[in-house]
This record gives C-alpha cells, structure tokens and sequence, in this order.
C-alpha cells in the first residue's frame, strides 16, 4: 500500500519519548547514551511521518494479509484461540550489515561443523575412538539411528538444511541457544510473515534498503532440484500432518517451492525406491525435504514405537535412490548435544576456534555435571535431543518431581546421559509497537542455513520470538513474533531469481498427473462441506426471512418446522410449543457444532478440507474460505434469534460459499483437483435437492402446495427461471421439471448426474469397462432422462407412495454407495493389487508387480 503522510507526523524524538529498556542488557534501538542507533534513525524518520492514521493502516493491513494467509499454530483451532494465534508485531528488528556478516560467518562454521561431525558418527566414528565424544552421547541418544550407519555409501550430504536458536549478548555477540538439525521448521512462518509484513508496510518496506528473503528460497529449491538423480525429478516435502503445530509452515513452504505436501500414509517403498500415491498409480520420488522426526520416518527399519512413518525409508536411503534432506539420523545432534562439546570439536574437526558462544549447558552424562546440577540452583534439565518449537515445545524437567537429592543422584547415575541441563540466558531488547507506542520487548530468534554444491547459504532474516521473560532457556515460546530485517550495505544490488535459469529448461505440461489420493479426498469432502453448508444456509435464509416479514413464526410454523426438519430429521426439537420447537431448531443449525448437517460441522468440515487440500486451491479461494471461518459471528452464542433473526450472517456466508464455487469454477484448471472437488458439490447437491423436494412435494399436512414450492424454487435458487417460465403460482409438475428433470438448470437433480457422470468418465480407469459408481449414476441419469414429469406427480393428491417418491429412495442409496465406491477406488491406495497394476500407470516399475 502507498504510504500517505497523516496531517500530524511524529519526530524520532517524539517516538522514542516514553521509550525506556532496561538498562542491565542490550538494546537494539538505543544505545548506551540513550542515543538512537543509527540502524533504525532512517526507518523512525519514515514511521513518524506516517502518523498514527497511516500506522494504524499499516497495523490493519498487515493484520489482514496474516489472516488470508491462516498463519497458525493450529490451522484447525478456534480463530479467536490466542494460543493458536500467530501474533505478528508491526515493528521489524532492524540490523546493519556489517551485524549480519558476524552471525553469518557463525552461523556457517556452525553447520560445517555438524555436517563433519555426522559424516564421522555415522561413519568411521573417529570422534568416539579417540574419546572427543563420550560414547554414551551418542548410543544413549534415541536420535542416533543404528540402522542408519556404516553404510558403504553414504549420504552425499547430511545436512541440506539447518536452524540455528540465538539470542544476542550485551556486547552485541551473539550466541547459541539450540540446534535444529533433525527437521527444522520455522521458515515457513518466517516467509510468511515476511510477505505480510512487506505488504502492509509498502513504500515504507521498499525504502528502507532490505535485504530480500527470496533468493534464500529460491537458492533452496534450486539446490533441492540438483539433488535430484534426475532432470525435473519429484520432490516432495514429507509433514507429520494437520495436527502438528508446525503444519502451517510445512505447507506454506511447500506451496511457495513448488512442491507437493505428502505425509508418511502417501508414500510407499519398492525395490529401493520411495513412490508416491497419487490417482493414476505410483510416481517415483527422487527427493523428500522431510518435515517429519527422523526416528519415526520407518517403523520397519528404526526402532520406535511411532505408529506413522513409512516402511522401507531406510532402505531407499541406504541404495541411495532417493535423496533426504536432512538424512535420516541427523537428529543426534538436535537441541543442545554439542553444547559441552563444540569448542573441542571445532578445533578437532576443523581447526578453527568456535565463532558462536554457547548459552549455558551441561551433559549429565558427566559425573561433574551432575554435581554442578545438583548443587546451583538455577539449572533446568531437559531430554538430550528435545525439541522447542514455536508453539510447542517437548522440555520436560524430571528433577523437581523428584522426593530429594539421594534420588536425583540415582536417577542422573542411571539415565543421566540422556539429559541436558541449561540455565537461563539474558536477553536483549528491541522496540515492540503497542497500543500506538513503543515499548521495549525481549527477543531470541531462529536463523537459516541451506547447503548447495557452492558452499552454505545464510537466509538474510530470521524468525524472531518475543518472551515475556528478560531471559530464556531455548528459543522463546508463545508470546508474539517479529521479522528480522538485515539492510544492504551501500550499492549493494539484489541479486537475480535463481528461477529464471531453471525456468528456461522446463517442459511444458497441461496435465497434473501427481494429485495424492489424500489431497482428492480432501477435495471431494471439501465440494461436499461447501454445499452442504450453502445447502443449510439457504434453508435458514428462507426460515429467517418469512420470520422477519411475519413478524414472527405464528403464522406458518407447519413449514417453518418442515423446513427446519430437512437438515435436523431426527435431532430436531420434539419438545414444547411450536414457536419454541422453530427458535431451538434455528439455533441447533446455526450455533450447534453436533448436528450432522448444521452450519458449524459443516464449517469444520470445510476448514479441515481446505487445509489439507491448501496446494491445489488458488489463493483467492483459500482467501474466500478462510474469512469465513474467521466470522467469529458463527461461534458466537445465539441468543434472540426469534426477536432478531440474523439474516445479515447467513446473507454473508451464502455469498462467500458462492464466490467460493465462482473462484473454483473459473480459476482452477480441469484436472483431478477440480474434477474431485466438483464431484463431491454434485453428489452432495443431488442428495440435497432430493430431501429437499422430496419434503416439500410430498405429503404436506397443514400447508400450502403453493407456498410449499414457493420455498422449493427459493431454495433451489430456481424462482425467478420459474417466473420466467410459468407466469403463475408454483404447481408441482413445472416445479418437479425444473429441479429434477431440467439438465440445462445447474441447480437441478438431472444436471447434477450429468455433470457427476462425466466427472467419473475422466478419471483414471482399471479397465475397459465403465466402474461400478459410474454405472450407478449413469443407470439414475437415464431413468431422469425417460421420466416424465406429469408421471412422476401423478400420485400425490391420493397421498399414495408417487413414483417420485420410489426414484428419491433408489436415488439415495445408490449416490451413497457411488460416494462409497468413489472413496475406495481413489482414497484407499495403500497397496494396488498386482492384477490391476498393469492396467494403472507406474512410473518406474515397467507396469509390473511390486
């Protein structure tokens, strides 16, 4: 957005003023006169001339962009869930170049010491030979991976990539808080906040001389693709799943590579290859960017108790056919396992003296240490090889639970050598923007480090965690984010994508052959959510509305509680007057999260999709869903609704399930993506529409035929073709034709199996012959085609069953058991038998057996 200059501006001094850090550390803002530095003098000059109005547009912009994203800790949790919250401040932490480049040089000693020191533990083991490392660190730890050493040819690298904790001294040094080697994770969020900060911020981001974060990545995925045996070759990014905290981060890198987002069940191992489950059978991946911890990737091959990972992983790895970055088993020196011992090591393996101080730590394998633990207060112990993620974190410190210092000596004695203690470090402080003004808050933060064939790459940027707390043992958890801007030293020039070579060699495609079965059952459930929520909210509109313009539900509460019942069936209110039955039912749809078919299940079912699914939708489309979820209306406790109907609500989430299926519709290219996702908007549409016709054409006791249909057709968005059509009151056999008979209506039964039809006709096939769920809509769109509508409404005046009411029941079952059928054919594809292989594409496998 254009910075546009508030009427009242603020000097440096005015913004400064109030502005008091402590004084026993350092602060990035103010130096030890209290004069500011000159790091952030051209940035404050810029913020002030914005004034408040412009401040509090950047604040809301940049707020805005985070919620399109859906940055969370839990993409599934409640929005208004501050835990689950990414807390982003508007204010960056700004360091000079010339800063950079000392962390830098550390940061790059660092991983080239942890790539040589796992080159020799999985290999010659010269390091616990010679006794530079106690054996017990290293086979006591759960993290060293037996099954993953002494392989005659080992991995060509170790360490693709590396996360790096570090807070700052007051000397302005910096050092070690952890090490993140097994699966790092945080770029994502960092990238993420980074995009929305530079958006919100706009001239004002562009001025200030910072250094891009793009080539990082695109430095990342060109060297993720020259790891690949082959030209183009498939990378996949390999996340534990939804349910973990770092999920966020694992898909929004992944999108912004490019790559596909697999978990462990949509991979599988043959003949020393790792292949991935999509539609049209196996497809071979040459590089995994693994996400998920390295001892649970293969429960054949690893010793764990994890019932995830995939078997034969090890064994890929070992013949070298697939490439991993990081290699299974660098989780042995993850958290603080080089603490006690990197000095020694630098000097050993390298011949360099160490760059990066160490936080203070101790390995209780140590008989010394664990007097030292016992003895100073102060000391807080955790698991060797723990994690301390953003918004999780495994620590657990066992000794205090213990009843007194004879059985913590027993305990340190026995397991000692699997336990790290540390004391907490100070930290540093930068200016925090809230409530208008700057506040000083303390922070640490993760840095990045990639490894190509040209050497270590530092990511310009860091994600930085805010504590509460003036100091920290790990990186700070749960209490707001910030970015991390590095400025350009003068005339220095960004450099070029690292894309556009690449993109030069690329061979076009119009096909997406690589859509995981799991991803097309998100899709489907998605279609299937979207309309069943539209479904309900139209139903609701029509209730609300007759609400409204009768002043009440006294004067039709026979098709209030008929409509109502469509959605709610047996879990609709039995109890009381009728007025009190329509105001329960209104609210079981609306705030209720059990109903099968009401608006709040209908939501989670939507958000669970759409993430799951977040890769293939375009961003305009995740954007549309993701405000709707944000709608914390829908959560809100429905108090009055027969006093003050919220029509306004469901008018809302009507249009945004509308420009939902509109963005869809024209933005998604026909593949199986857009196929799956339509497929499941028709299935779930022809069930509603025969509920709904079905109630209200049918027997109908105390109401009106033709307010009846006159609901029918607004529901069914299909009154004003009606009145198009038929200058007269709804009747029952134009109504029935339009809405079942009628394939050039989309909103009609008959056009929902056409369109269901061809959806199936197009999807991958076993054999010759049409699939059984084909067949099933293919038998049930024909019988629409003969039908006749006078037929079908022949029977109703007599109350007898009518044929409509006999094609409704057959209908039902069969679009179940097609639904049924569907999810067995394409979402189950743990194994595919060998008599089917052969007619399923394979790549690699020559169209034969495993």
């Amino acid at each position: 957005m254009a910075l546009t200059l508030s009427v009242r501006t603020e000097t440096i001094d005015g913004l400064v003023a109030g502005y008091r850090p402590p004084g026993n550390q350092r602060d990035e803002l103010l130096g030890p006169g209290g004069e500011v530095r000159r790091t952030w003098q051209p940035f404050l000059e810029r913020f002030g001339a914005m004034g408040a109005e412009g401040r509090d547009a950047v604040a809301r912009t940049t707020a805005q962009k985070l919620q399109e994203s859906g940055i969370a800790f839990n993409v599934h949790a409640d929005p208004d869930d501050r835990k689950a919250a990414w807390r982003l401040d508007l204010l960056p932490v700004i360091l000079a170049a010339d800063e950079w480049q000392g962390l830098e040089r550390g940061l790059v000693q660092r991983a080239r010491l942890i790539e040589a020191v796992l080159a020799d533990l999985y290999g010659a083991q010269r390091l616990l030979r010679t006794g530079v490392l106690p054996p017990s660190l290293v086979f006591g730890n759960p993290e060293f991976l037996h099954g993953c050493a002494g392989w005659s040819r080992p991995p060509r690298r170790f360490l693709f990539h590396f996360a790096c904790d570090v807070a700052r001294d007051p000397n302005g040094g910096w050092r070690v808080l952890a090490d993140q080697v097994d699966a790092p994770a945080g770029n994502g969020w960092l990238l993420a906040s980074r995009v929305a900060l530079s958006q919100g911020m706009g001239e004002l981001y562009l001025e200030s001389g910072v250094r891009r974060v793009a080539g990082y990545y695109a430095r990342m995925q060109a060297a993720l693709q020259a790891a690949a045996p082959v030209d183009e070759g498939r990378i996949v990014t390999l996340s534990p799943g939804a349910r973990d905290p770092g999920f966020f981060s694992h898909a929004y890198l992944a999108r912004y590579l490019g790559l596909a987002l697999a978990e462990a069940a949509d991979l599988t191992e043959r003949d020393g290859h790792v292949y991935l489950k999509t539609l049209e059978g196996l497809q071979r991946v040459d590089v995994v960017l693994r996400k998920i911890g390295g001892r649970f990737a293969d429960p054949l091959n690893l010793s764990t108790r994890h019932d995830g990972g995939t078997p034969g992983l090890v064994q890929a790895a070992r013949l070298g056919r697939t490439f991993f970055a990081n290699a299974l088993g660098s989780g042995v020196l993850q958290n603080r396992v080089l603490a006690a011992f990197s000095t020694s090591l630098a000097e050993t393996l390298l011949g360099e003296a160490l760059l990066l101080r160490e936080s203070p730590a101790l390995w209780l394998g140590d008989a010394l240490a664990q007097e030292r633990v016992l003895e100073e207060p102060g000391w807080v112990t955790s698991r060797l090889a723990a994690r301390h993620d953003p918004g999780s974190s495994d620590r657990h410190d066992p000794l205090p639970a213990l009843a007194d210092d004879e059985a913590r000596r027993r305990f340190l004695a026995r397991d000692g050598h699997g336990w790290v203690a540390e004391r907490s470090s100070p930290l540093p402080t930068t200016p925090g923007f809230q409530e208008g003004r700057l506040t000083p808050v303390h922070w640490a933060m993760r840095a990045f480090v990639c490894v190509d064939e040209g050497g270590y790459h530092v990511l310009p940027g860091g994600l930085v965690r805010q504590s509460p707390t003036p100091g920290t043992i790990g990186l700070p958890n749960g209490f707001g984010s910030k970015d991390l801007w590095v400025l350009r030293e003068p005339g220095e020039v960004l450099a070029p994508s690292l894309f556009t070579r690449r993109f030069a060699q690329v061979h076009l495609r119009r096909t997406g052959r690589d859509l995981l079965s799991r991803t097309a059952e998100a899709l489907f459930w998605l279609g299937r959510n979207v309309e069943r929520a539209e479904s309900v909210m139209r139903t609701l509109r029509a209730v609300l509305t007759r609400l409204i313009d009768d002043g009440g539900p006294d004067r039709q509460p026979d098709l209030l509680e008929a409509l109502l019942a469509i959605h709610l069936g047996e879990e609709r209110p039995l109890e009381g007057s009728a007025r009190r039955r329509i105001g329960a039912g209104l609210e079981r749809l609306l705030h209720d999260p059990e109903p099968m078919f009401g608006v709040r299940r209908s939501m989670a079912g939507i958000r669970h999709n759409a993430t799951t699914a977040r890769a293939v939708l375009s961003q305009d489309g995740w954007r549309v869903l993701n405000a709707l979820h944000a709608d914390r209306r829908w959560r809100s406790a429905g108090r009055g609704i027969l006093a003050a109907p919220p029509i306004d609500m469901v008018n809302d989430g009507i249009r945004q399930l509308v420009a939902f299926a509109g963005t869809a519709a024209e933005n998604m290219t026909r593949n199986y993506s857009w196929r799956f996702l339509d497929m499941g908007r028709r299935l779930e549409r022809a069930l509603q529409l025969i509920d709904l016709i079905e109630a209200l054409t049918g027997t109908l006791d105390g109401i009106d035929e033709g307010v009846a249909l006159t609901a029918l057709l607004e529901i069914g968005d299909s009154f004003m073709t009606y009145r198009s059509r038929y200058a007269v009151t709804p009747m029952a056999t134009p109504v029935v034709d339009l809405l079942a008979l009628d394939e050039t209506n989309p909103r009609s039964l008959a056009y929902q199996l056409l369109t269901l039809e061809g959806h199936l006709a197009s999807l991958p096939s076993e054999g010759p012959y049409r699939s059984a769920e084909q067949r099933r809509v293919l038998s049930l769109l024909t019988e629409l085609q003969l039908a006749d509508a006078d037929q079908l409404t022949a029977d109703r005046e007599q109350g007898a069953a009518s044929v409509l009411a006999g094609f409704f029941a057959r209908a039902r079952v069969d679009l179940r058991e097609a639904a049924d059928l569907i999810g067995r054919g394409y979402f189950v594809l743990a194994e595919t038998p060998t008599s089917t292989l052969a007619m399923r594409r394979v790549e690699g496998l020559g169209g034969v057996g495993p």
